[in-house]
């Protein structure tokens, strides 16, 4: 809870600062349909709650349901804010820095691109990251792991905290935007495109793309993926072997620098560090027993 109030608190003073000084435009990203779902959970849990006992299970699930909507609320209003940076982006100096260590993106696309049924494979998979994370939550609470998925808001909003903080202060715009390149995708020219209008003045003329580079979100959360099922043993595994080739898609493809993944791994080990200290809380979202 203490990381949620803080990450809306540093969002309102985001909102303020462009409001006073800046007036730079923004996607929203907010998911349509948001006010609808919010009054079905709240009903259902009306419902939930005259229907069964106090501690049913299918109560504290949906009670979970709304803890959920609350922790990517959260996050949406954290991204809505934080694309309003005023920092230039630090793109350039990640390549220059990567040069130095002989990583080269325009070689990686190459040799990516030379691969093509790997390529599409690598695609693929890559997709599949919205879908991990809209329904292996929701399995994990049907199946009343509530600790797993308190443990699991407790990584989104931390490293989220972490995470937004540096690219508020130092935004990159990802590969496509500094690598002259044909091997990147239209989406991935778009996430340095939005950069660039929103900085000049100009809304948007397109939601696609990512947003962050550094560090990568799709590592931490493909990570995290992996870690609800790890009472599972078959699916974790299965699991693991798709999110890390995942993880290297992120590179293979051009949407991440090697740099951003490394920054992904280092939040994510101060994240579990800080969930170690703090597994003694009893916030409303790590009140159940946290087993790391």
């Amino acid at each position: 809870m203490f990381f949620a109030g803080l990450i809306l608190a540093l969002s309102s003073i985001s909102f303020l600062i462009n409001s006073l000084f800046y007036n730079y435009p923004g996607n929203n990203y907010f998911p349509e349909g948001i006010p609808y779902l919010a009054l079905t959970l709240i009903l259902m849990n009306l419902g939930l709650f005259l229907y069964f006992p106090q501690r049913s299970k299918f109560i504290q699930a949906g009670r979970e349901l709304i803890y959920l909507f609350m922790v990517m609320s959260v996050v949406a209003i954290a991204t809505n804010a934080v694309q309003l940076t005023p920092f230039p982006a630090i793109d350039h100096y990640i390549v220059s820095f990567e040069k130095h260590l002989s990583i080269h993106m325009e070689k990686i696309l190459i040799w990516t691109d030379n691969h093509p049924h790997f390529k599409y494979v690598l695609g693929k998979i890559y997709d599949t990251l919205p879908y991990q994370m809209s329904i292996l939550p929701m399995l994990i609470i049907i199946t009343c792991r509530f600790h797993l998925i308190r443990e699991y808001y407790f990584y989104m909003l931390s490293t989220v905290l972490i995470g937004f903080v540096i690219y508020y202060f130092f935004p990159t715009t990802a590969p496509a935007s500094v690598i002259n390149s044909p091997l990147f995708s239209p989406e991935q020219i778009d996430t340095g495109l939005k950069f660039k209008q929103i900085h000049h003045y100009i809304n948007p003329t397109t939601n696609e793309g990512g947003l962050i580079a550094l560090p990568s979100f799709h590592t931490i959360w493909a990570i995290l993926c992996v870690n609800l099922l790890r009472e599972w043993p078959i699916p974790y595994f299965m699991l693991m072997i798709i999110n890390v080739l995942l993880i290297s898609s992120c590179v293979l493809l051009g949407w991440h620098y090697v740099t951003d993944i490394v920054a992904a791994l280092i939040i994510l080990l101060i994240s579990h560090l800080l969930l170690k200290y703090c597994s003694c809380d009893r916030s409303p979202f790590t009140s159940y027993d946290l087993k790391s």
